[in-house]
């Protein structure tokens, strides 16, 4: 039988890899984008990274 902690870890795994793929879909349109692109939305090129990882974990 299968200890339910041992399927919560197997879940949060998961969980975790769908966090990641958002964050680096987010990172890669952001990446994409012109600096006047970013700018129009606010962000410049410094702040790809943390709202791709907020994006996908929320604030750490």
């Amino acid at each position: 039988m299968v200890s339910r902690s041992f399927l919560g870890s197997v879940l949060g795994v998961f969980d975790d890899i769908q966090r990641a793929g958002r964050a680096n879909a987010t990172y890669h349109e952001l990446s994409m984008m012109s600096d006047d692109e970013l700018a129009r939305r606010g962000l410049n090129r410094g702040d790809v990274m943390r709202v791709a990882l907020r994006s996908g974990f929320g604030d750490l």
